[in-house]
């Protein structure tokens, strides 16, 4: 069910519409229950006269000025530069820190800021790292142990000493017993999320194993021949253009037999990064078998296809490959446009059987499948960038 459109527009002014930052804002809105029950003990403290209106106004106006500081940090994205960009810890001890002030000042009504305490910890402890947790409730139990003795010394207490020595040791032990468990559970939700991250890497790692050629990082070929047959669908609806080019590299045992298989894999590299880097977007590339490469062109006809791949083998007679100043690499190329209702293999096939004959013809040099099967001269200053 659609929000109704002013209820969309509030809910953007008050927490944004970027995702990440709404989510943050969220989070701390949700801090707003206990700042609100705080302020109700403090009103109520005032009725029964435990406690002066002069002090009431200041406890709450720091819990405003608190609250909307953050409130403010956040929603501006000023905290998107940290680690946690809802501010959860020094949020919290500044909380805490209002509680204890709040306790120091409420009399008889001071043992209900110990649940406050209580639910800051509880809310704190599933944004932060375990030491965190660990540190805020320490904190909590010190800033309660030194507010008493205080309160000791200076006879603040009156008749309620007894009492607050009972909310130390009660409620300071259940602090910290709640700070362990709170560290407990941080620590599993740490360890789950490195898990997470862990998987999610491993499923990375197995899925580019799944479609990635290892040495090269074009496209396998079963990758490629999944999606050329769903290009080829495609093409049946649309009638729009396909090209395939089969590129084999020269001479490539010469490479292996003179400089050795490591010189023969930076060739491949090489050549692979330099062709993934000059084709378009929309052009898929692989590494079909051995030193066979196979490049998908859709939405040109053959003769930008043809001005693509001369580019593409003008520019890889050039390329340097560190350690081997003395290498240079040439390829041959066949390329086929689809015809209606043509299968893949058939396509490969005439583009293969262009490449058999470019290399018949001396290499280094691209030849157009079927009728049109000529090489094609280099040209020059052609306008219309095909390659990006």
């Amino acid at each position: 069910m659609n929000k109704p459109l002013w209820l969309q527009a509030l809910s953007n002014l008050l927490l944004g519409v970027e995702p990440h930052r709404r989510r943050h804002v969220l989070l701390v809105v949700l801090t707003l229950q206990p700042y609100i029950v705080n302020l109700g003990v403090i009103m109520h403290s005032v009725h029964l006269g435990l406690l002066d209106m002069r002090t009431a106004q200041e406890l709450t106006a720091a819990s405003v000025i608190t609250f909307l500081l953050v409130f403010a940090l956040v929603r501006s994205g000023w905290s998107q530069r940290f680690g946690d960009p809802v501010l959860t810890f020094p949020h919290a001890l500044v909380s805490i820190a209002l509680c204890i002030a709040a306790y120091v000042q409420l009399g008889e009504n001071r043992g209900n800021v110990m649940i406050l305490i209580a639910q800051t910890i509880v809310l704190a402890m599933f944004r932060l790292r375990p030491m965190q947790v660990l540190m805020l409730g320490v904190f909590t139990i010190v800033s309660l142990g030194v507010s008493i003795v205080a309160m000791t010394m200076t006879n603040t207490l009156g008749g309620n000493g007894s009492s607050a020595w009972t909310h130390f040791v009660v409620g300071g032990s259940t602090l910290l017993t709640l700070s362990l468990i709170g560290k407990w559970v941080s620590d599993i939700r740490v360890r789950i999320g490195r898990q997470a991250r862990e998987l999610q890497e491993a499923v990375d790692t197995v899925k580019q194993m799944a479609t990635t050629d290892m040495l090269t990082g074009a496209l396998n070929r079963r990758m490629m021949t999944d999606l050329a047959e769903t290009e080829l669908r495609l093409i049946e609806r649309t009638g729009a253009p396909l090209c395939m080019a089969l590129i084999d590299i020269d001479h490539f045992k010469h490479v292996n037999d003179h400089f050795g298989h490591h010189a023969g894999d930076a060739v491949l590299r090489g050549v692979a990064q330099h062709t993934q880097g000059q084709i378009r977007q929309v052009d898929k590339f692989s590494r079909w078998g051995g030193e066979e490469f196979l490049i998908m062109l859709p939405t040109i006809a053959s003769a930008e296809a043809m001005i693509a791949i001369e580019r593409l083998r003008q520019s890889v007679e050039t390329l340097n490959f560190p350690g081997y100043p003395q290498l240079r690499i040439t390829f041959s190329a066949g390329l086929a446009q689809a015809l209606p209702g043509e299968t893949l293999e058939h396509l490969i096939e005439r583009a293969d059987q262009a490449l058999y004959d470019a290399k018949h013809q001396g290499r280094n040099r691209s030849l157009l499948a079927g009728a049109e099967l000529k090489p094609l001269a280099a040209p020059q200053n052609v306008s219309g960038e095909v390659l990006s």
